[in-house]
C-alpha cells in the first residue's frame, strides 16, 4: 500500500525559525502524534519509536529518520524506514517554507507512506484512513508548535521544561 499526502499551512513564525524546527529531528520528532522517544545515532540518522494501532492490532514501531536534504530556510526534507508488526514501511516528508511577509512562513509540505508485508494482509483498508488521521494530527501539532512560540520556535522536548 503506497499513500501521498499534501497540504499548506501558514504560521506567524519567520521563515528561519521554522526551518530549525523541521529540519531537526530532536525537536520534529516529538510532534509526531504516537511519539514514545528517539535517539540519535552516530551517522546522523534518528531512531524514532511511535506507538502503533490497527483496530485490535497495537505494537511500537521505530523508523530511522534521515534528513535527506535541506536547503535553509527554504527546504528540508526526511526520508524513513521502519519495522512494524512483521512488515516493513518506507517514508518520505518534505517541507518547503515560503517567506509570507511580516514574520509568516507559509509552510508547503507533502508525503508518501508505503507498507509492506504482515500488516497489510491483517489491516487491508485500514491503514490508509488511520494514516491520513495522524498524519493531519501531526500536521497540527507542527503548526500549533510553530504558532505558540513564534519568536522563538522552540520545541521543548519530553523531560524539558
Amino acid at each position: 500500500m503506497a499513500a501521498r499526502f499534501e497540504g499548506v499551512f501558514t504560521v506567524d513564525t519567520p521563515q528561519e525559525q521554522a526551518f530549525v524546527v523541521l529540519a531537526d529531528a530532536g525537536r520534529f520528532s516529538p510532534l509526531l502524534p504516537t511519539y514514545l522517544s528517539h535517539e540519535l545515532r552516530e551517522d546522523g540518522t534518528s531512531d524514532v519509536a511511535v506507538k502503533v494501532g490497527v483496530g485490535k492490532i497495537r505494537g511500537t514501531a521505530v523508523v530511522n529518520l534521515e534528513l535527506s536534504s535541506s536547503e535553509a530556510p527554504r527546504a528540508a526534507t526526511w526520508t524513513g524506514k521502519g519495522k512494524i508488526m512483521g512488515g516493513a514501511f518506507n517514508l518520505t516528508a518534505a517541507f518547503d517554507l515560503d517567506d509570507a511577509g511580516g514574520g509568516r512562513t507559509t509552510v508547503r509540505w507533502n508525503g508518501e507512506l508505503t507498507i509492506f508485508g504482515k500488516l497489510m494482509s491483517l489491516a487491508g483498508g485500514l491503514i490508509e484512513p488511520i494514516a491520513r488521521k495522524q498524519i493531519q494530527e501531526l500536521v497540527d501539532a507542527i503548526q500549533s508548535a510553530l504558532s505558540q512560540n513564534s519568536e522563538s520556535a522552540n520545541v521543548q522536548q519530553p523531560g524539558t521544561a
